[in-house]
Order: C-alpha cells, then sequence, then structure tokens
C-alpha cells in the first residue's frame, strides 16, 4: 500500500461588491476591502487626493447614499465636521468597502479640467518640421516598355534621398499606388520613409505640443503645413489622484514596475483623450497626427516614459536621464498615427525639467543682452536668471498651495473658484464662470492677501489684525474676521451652503510658498553678483502667472519689487517651447543644445538661500517689513 502525503491547501474566496458612482451612473464591481478611491479610479472618475491617500487634506469628500462602508477611521474623525458625518461624508481614500453600496462624488471633490493660459509664439518662427509630405507619381510597370523595377523601386526613382523605409510603409505600397491611380503621397520623417497614402493629401499633415503638468495635461494641434494652431483641449492630469505633486507620486511609484506603470497609463489615457479631441473638434483623422512634442517636469517626463523616477526621490536627486528622448508613438500607445515620431525636450537636472526648458525657449533667455530672471509658477517654482546669455537655474519646493492644495478652502481654477477679490465698503469677489463660490484659487488667494494686506486686516507678519485694530474700517467688512479667519463668501451665497474662508494657516503656507520662489529668484541673483533692483525684466510663466495681479504679486513680496512695466506674462511659456520645437527641427536643436549650457544651482543646504527665505516670509513689497 502507497502512502499519500496531502499538503495543506489553504483556499481563500474573494468577496466582491458593486459599487455605483453618481451623479455618473457608474456601476463596477470590486473586491471587498478596496478603499473608494481606488473603486473611483478603476471606473474612471478622477477624484482629487492632494496627500497621495495619506487622509491628510480631507480634499476628497465623497457621500454614502446606500449600502454600508467599514467604520470611519481616525482620520476622518478629526477632518470631517459632525454635521458631514450625519450627511453620510466620507474620505473616500480613508472609506473601505465591504458590502454593495452607492457613492456620491461631488464636483468639488472631482479633479477637473480648469483654465490652461495661452501659448502664443512671441517671434516667428521658420516652418520646418521633423517630418514632411512629399506627392509623387509613380511611373507604371510596362512589359511593353520592359520597365519590371518592383514597387519601391520605381518610387525611390521619383523620390531621390529615400534611404530608409519602414516595413509597415512597404507593406502599404503597392495598395496606395493602385487606389491613387499611381499618384500617393510619402511621409518622411528626415530621410526615412514611415507612411504611403494615396493620391495628393499634402494638406493632412499635423503635429501636437503637448504640456503635461503636474495637475493640467494640455495639448496644441499644429498645422505642419501652415504652422497655425488649429485647436487647445487641456484635461486633469489622472495621477493627481495619487498625490498632488511629485514628491507624492515618486513615493507611489518608487521601486514597484506596477505602481509606476499605472502612473504612465494614467496619464496616458489622458493625453489620448486630448489627441481624439483635438482631432474630432478639427475634423482630422488622429492618423494625421505625425509628430507629438511633449515637456513636463522632469519627474513627469520620467512618467510619461514609464521610468521609475524613484532616484529624484532621495539627495543627490539625479534624474534616470536628461536627454531628449525620440520613439514612434506606438512605443507609448499614442492616439496619433503610430508610426508618428514623439519627441521630450531635454531635462535639466532633477526638480528643473523640460517645461523650464520650454521657458528658456520662450523666453529667447539666451539671446538677451543684460539681467534677465523668468519663474514658472506653478505646483513647484523653476527660476531662470540670464546675463547676458548666460543662464542658470534653480528649482524651489514651493508646493502646491496656489493649485489648491494645503488651503482650507483651495480648489484649482475650475467654476466657481474664487479668482479676484477686491475691497471696498465690502469684500468683494469674483468667480471663474460667475458660478456661487466653492472655494479660492491661486490668483483668487493673491487678490485676497493683497487686498486684505492693503486695507490692514492681514499685517506684513502674516497675522490677521484684531477687530479692535480696524475700527476706521466698515462694519460689513470688520465682521468679516472671524475667529476662523477671513468670511470671503458666507454660507447663504455660497455653493457649498458653508462659509468660504480664509484661515491663518493658508495664510501661512501661502507665505511658505511665496518665500520660496522670491528667495530663489534673489539668491539666483546673488550667485551671479546681482541684485534685484538690476533686472532688465521678469518673466512670470504659467497659468497661475496669467492671471495674477501684478500689483497684489509685487505687493505681498511674490516676486522681487521692480517697476511693473518690467513685469512680462509669457503665459503658457513650457506650451510655447514646445510648440516651437515641433514646428522647426532647427528651433529643437538650439533649444537641445542651450538646455546642456544651463548651470543648475542646487538650494538645499545653501546658505544664501535659507537666509533670503526666512527673509521673504513677511508680506511687503521687497519682503521689507
Amino acid at each position: 500500500m502507497s502512502l499519500i502525503s496531502e499538503s495543506a491547501v489553504t483556499t481563500s474566496t474573494t468577496t466582491l461588491v458593486n459599487i455605483t458612482f453618481v451623479p455618473d451612473g457608474k456601476t463596477i464591481a470590486v473586491e471587498s476591502g478596496q478603499t473608494v478611491l481606488h473603486a473611483a479610479r478603476k471606473a474612471g472618475i478622477h477624484i482629487d487626493a492632494p496627500c497621495g491617500e495619506q487622509g491628510r487634506c480631507g480634499k476628497c469628500r465623497v457621500r454614502l447614499l446606500e449600502g454600508m462602508l467599514a467604520p470611519l477611521t481616525a482620520e476622518e474623525t478629526a477632518l470631517l465636521k459632525p454635521a458631514e458625518l450625519a450627511e453620510g461624508v466620507r474620505l473616500s481614500c480613508e472609506a473601505v468597502l465591504t458590502d454593495h453600496a452607492v457613492i456620491d462624488v461631488p464636483e468639488s471633490s472631482r479633479n477637473l479640467a480648469h483654465r490652461k493660459g495661452a501659448a502664443e509664439l512671441r517671434r516667428a518662427v521658420t516652418l520646418a518640421p521633423m517630418t514632411r509630405k512629399v506627392c509623387v507619381t509613380v511611373p507604371q510597370p510596362s512589359i511593353e516598355s520592359g520597365d519590371l523595377r518592383d514597387d519601391l523601386t520605381r518610387l525611390r526613382a521619383v523620390t531621390p534621398g529615400v534611404t530608409g523605409v519602414c516595413l509597415e510603409a512597404v507593406r502599404e505600397l503597392h495598395d496606395a499606388i493602385v487606389a491613387g491611380n499611381a499618384t500617393v503621397t510619402l511621409t518622411l520623417y528626415g530621410d526615412h520613409l514611415i507612411d504611403v497614402e494615396p493620391g495628393d493629401v499634402l494638406s493632412n499633415h499635423y503635429g501636437v505640443a503637448l504640456d503635461i503638468g503636474t495637475t493640467t495635461v494640455v495639448g496644441y494641434l499644429m498645422d505642419l503645413g501652415t504652422g497655425l494652431e488649429l485647436g487647445i483641449q487641456s484635461h486633469p492630469n489622472p495621477q493627481a489622484s495619487y498625490g498632488a505633486d511629485v514628491i507624492s507620486r515618486i513615493e507611489y511609484a518608487q521601486n514597484n514596475p506596477a505602481h509606476t506603470e499605472a502612473l504612465r497609463q494614467s496619464v496616458t489615457s489622458a493625453v489620448n483623450t486630448i489627441l481624439r479631441g483635438l482631432a474630432e473638434s478639427a475634423q482630422i483623422d488622429v492618423n494625421s497626427i505625425y509628430e507629438l512634442v511633449m515637456v513636463g517636469n522632469t519627474c513627469m517626463s520620467h512618467l510619461f516614459l514609464g521610468i521609475d523616477p524613484v532616484s529624484l526621490g532621495h539627495a543627490p536627486y539625479t534624474p534616470v536621464i536628461t536627454d531628449s528622448m525620440e520613439m514612434p508613438a506606438a512605443d507609448l500607445g499614442l492616439a496619433m498615427h503610430p508610426r508618428g515620431r514623439v519627441r521630450t525636450l531635454p531635462n535639466i537636472a532633477g526638480f528643473v525639467g523640460a517645461d523650464t526648458v520650454g521657458v528658456l525657449a520662450a523666453g529667447d533667455l539666451e539671446k538677451l543682452s543684460g539681467l534677465h530672471a523668468a519663474v514658472d509658477i506653478g505646483t513647484n517654482a523653476e527660476v531662470l536668471v540670464s546675463v547676458n546669455g548666460k543662464v542658470i537655474a534653480c528649482s524651489t519646493a514651493a508646493g502646491p498651495a496656489f493649485e489648491g492644495a494645503k488651503i482650507s478652502h483651495g480648489m484649482r481654477a475650475q467654476p466657481g473658484a474664487i479668482d479676484g477679490v477686491s475691497i471696498g465698503q465690502d469684500l468683494f469677489i469674483h468667480t471663474i464662470g460667475d458660478k456661487p463660490a466653492r472655494g479660492i484659487c491661486g490668483s483668487g488667494i493673491i487678490d485676497a492677501i493683497g487686498e486684505l494686506v492693503r486695507v490692514g486686516m492681514l499685517e506684513s507678519s502674516g497675522r490677521f489684525a484684531d477687530t479692535d485694530d480696524v475700527t476706521h474700517l466698515p462694519e460689513p467688512l470688520r465682521a468679516r474676521l472671524t475667529e476662523e479667519g477671513v468670511v470671503l463668501a458666507w454660507a447663504a451665497e455660497s455653493a457649498t451652503g458653508h462659509d468660504i474662508l480664509l484661515t491663518q494657516r493658508d495664510v501661512r503656507e501661502v507665505q511658505l510658498v511665496k518665500a520660496a520662489i522670491y528667495a530663489g529668484v534673489v539668491t539666483l541673483l546673488e550667485k551671479l553678483g546681482h541684485r534685484p533692483e538690476e533686472l532688465d525684466s521678469l518673466m512670470i510663466a504659467g497659468a497661475f502667472g496669467t492671471y495674477i495681479s501684478k500689483e497684489h504679486a509685487l505687493g505681498i513680496g511674490l516676486i522681487p519689487n521692480i517697476d511693473v512695466d518690467k513685469l512680462v506674462f509669457l503665459g503658457n511659456a513650457a506650451g510655447i517651447g514646445a510648440k516651437m520645437a515641433l514646428l522647426s527641427r532647427e528651433e529643437y536643436q538650439t533649444v537641445c543644445g542651450n538646455a546642456r549650457a544651463v548651470g543648475y544651482v542646487e538650494l538645499a543646504g545653501d546658505e544664501i538661500f535659507r537666509d533670503n527665505f526666512a527673509m521673504a516670509m513677511m508680506l511687503a513689497p521687497g519682503c521689507d517689513g
């Protein structure tokens, strides 16, 4: 008799629960034990999670309408008010699914597309894209004439200089010749044949300049035959549900290929939505898009290419790659011609990326005589300073406060966001889209602080004044000073049914951000032996810079106190740089060369920066309190 030894086998069953998200009307089945946030990602619903699922920001609020979730966590109890808890409000990054449920995702918690600065070229660019189209008539083979050459040889006879041919193009060649009655349009990348189309379709030649920001992805459709912009599309960066800033995303991705791929696929889906949207609005075929030039910060560039950015998360913060990369669109799964070419602009350093290289190109800093500075204000801030064409750069850890993160009622520049504040007999607000106020975005924050400082409700130290100190102000204005902060919009006029406030903690967050930006500029100037008052110009780049008040930016010391006429708003300079590199191979080669010549200054541990930062906390022109 044989003895059979049985090893113990542990079996486990997975419970699936159905989750319905409203008002989207999407129902999906997920494993119990997942968070609502993870389920929302699977459903394609983008919930804003600025703190990267740490349960610290309280921005990812949802409401349980039906069903059951796991008990409240300590983080939820700390961040949610009793009235919210009574209404079934939960934090999606903390609330764990245990049974079937219906979840309401309010607009205030969604990562929605918001306004993006225009990317208007500031000078003429000679049109000479990397790809070109040529229309030729291919000689017909003939027994009578003895011309029995193959199709490709006959094509080369009328298109001299074609040195390389894609296999896929060869596969299409004969059918294209027949369908076009011997007339075909060739698409060449350099001297390499990448596409063959029947007939004369020279006009179907397009490219996209793509700016992948930490919060927003924007694409500009360009006619590569005329150089004209045909459309613009923006989309929230879905990676925001993994964290508001690059550090959160680096921490999520590091040493985990599955997580890196999830972040890559996440942004790729947004890019493809933009590409399809641009094609649809211009009534063209996506396969007529033959080129794409991408800019973004160093982390975004890595994640777009599927490169683990782990090395950016620890000293000495070196990237895996700084060079420009070029590849077929099919390698990245992009919704354009699969043999179209994708290029990334180079990065300068770990936290000075291709977007800053775009600013360098847009501002022509390497060509200017005199002393000039450029600041790209976004989720992070990058600074360039040029002395007669010699350029140095740095990055300041400004943080995402101007994108709404870490601000009590902060939000991105979406409908309902307070984007303007003025003070007279009372405090008056303007909202994007003239909608009831839901929160406040970056330009509104600068306006609010600038106006409050101007009338004395906020001291230059950043402390709110006591009501006894502002008896000269009208009573409606004084009534807005509460123990929690200054009321920007009363509950009765807001979209949330709650007061929209600017709190003492919010002011401190803004002070930290603006001090980092100011200190970055002044420190680079000092490294080159110059002072702010010597600047010939100060360029402000980024969508945020497009909408802020020059006077308030100067008044609270966000930027050095120079003549207002020396301030230049570039708009989305990163996008401008991408356009220039897309439209002209010469511009592309020039900007790549210029990027390599930029000197990088690391501010971590720099004593000059530290001293300037401490001084720059003051809310006053020139930070002179």
